[in-house]
């Protein structure tokens, strides 16, 4: 069972912009906005699996939190259309939580969703080396009433 019930969130830094996937079209970037006012784009979809990890789906493209092919450090995260599998760390913040690719290390390092080091507007996500003392890698998980 996921440490978050199913249901429907925004992921937000703490105290910063949220989760956005604004396009249908597959491998489109998620990334970093402030509140957009349109219907679905920052709204993620959680669904607990029997295993313990979750899938995360947003409600406007119908496209799973995701990446292309094998995880590698600074890959970039995007909406798939085929689910992907996480698993959600407890950060010492309540509701905030480590997004982290399930199954252990890859190349001596687990992976987390964090921050692209891509420095262009918006900013996007990527694929980082998971550091639980980091509270900035952390995602805040807002249940949508």
């Amino acid at each position: 069972m996921a440490p978050v019930p199913n249901g429907l969130y925004m992921i937000a830094r703490p105290g910063e912009q949220l989760l956005t996937l604004g396009e249908e079209e597959p491998k489109t970037p998620v990334v970093l906005l402030p509140p957009t006012g349109n219907p679905g784009e920052q709204e993620w979809q959680l669904e607990g699996l029997s295993n313990g990890n979750c899938t995360i789906r947003n409600l406007r493209t119908q496209t799973y939190l995701s990446f292309d092919g094998d995880p590698e450090i600074n890959k970039p995260v995007v909406g798939y259309p085929e689910p992907r599998e996480w698993a959600l760390y407890q950060s010492a913040e309540p509701h905030t939580f480590h997004v982290v690719v399930p199954g252990g290390p890859v190349d001596g390092e687990e992976l987390a969703l964090d921050l692209s080091l891509l420095r262009i507007f918006p900013p996007r996500t990527a694929l980082r080396p998971l550091d639980v003392s980091e509270r900035r890698q952390a995602w805040t998980f807002q249940f949508m009433e």
